[in-house]
């Protein structure tokens, strides 16, 4: 999809969109599971590397912080951090960051091959929720033909889920999108 895209300078935002939501919906379950098996060792390697990178002071202060069970990620976008911290020290975090999250990503590329097991399965189990997903923005597809008047409100909020699936917007929620039958349910008169 990609090589035909580029090849074609007229291509229309429509096809490139539909290319990035079917592109989405496939990687969807792997991203998932590499989130879930890589996000505690991550935010631990995260925080070793940041700790290293900082001088002593900073460090302190951000053991600190991080000993009240906020992990990496958490302090460096708190407002605390911008309260409590010299510019000279967020600007040393910061550069901490950007130097883990190189080192890290070659980690946890390795931690996917040797858990190829657990991988799988949480592959699995995304696999599942992702049919789920769409199946529920389905039937709220399928519920803008009950009232022309809600149609178009309906088949915008079906085509914002979908958009998501992209990427390059906010993942679709399954509880979200049930919320949104049940609301239109309740317009219908449904049970």
């Amino acid at each position: 999809m990609h090589d035909q895209l580029l090849a074609d300078p007229n291509a229309a935002e429509k096809s490139i969109g539909a290319a990035l939501v079917k592109t989405g919906l496939a990687e969807y379950p792997y991203r998932h599971a590499f989130q879930d098996l890589t996000r505690t060792t991550r935010l631990e390697k995260v925080k070793e590397s940041v700790l290293d990178h900082v001088e002593e002071e900073t460090k302190r202060k951000l053991e600190e912080i991080l000993a009240s069970g906020a992990n990496i990620e958490e302090a460096v976008n708190s407002k605390f951090l911008e309260n409590n911290f010299s510019p000279e020290e967020r600007n040393q975090i910061e550069c901490g960051l950007i130097d883990a999250e190189e080192h890290v990503k070659e980690e946890m590329k390795d931690l996917e091959e040797k858990d190829k097991t657990n991988y799988g399965n949480l592959v699995k189990k995304y696999e599942t929720q992702r049919e789920e997903i769409q199946k529920q923005i389905n039937l709220l597809r399928a519920m803008a033909s009950h009232d022309k008047k809600w149609e178009a409100e309906i088949l915008d909020k079906v085509k914002t889920f979908e958009e998501g699936w992209s990427v390059t917007e906010k993942d679709p929620d399954l509880d979200t999108v049930k919320k949104e039958i049940e609301y239109w349910q309740g317009v219908f008169g449904e049970e």
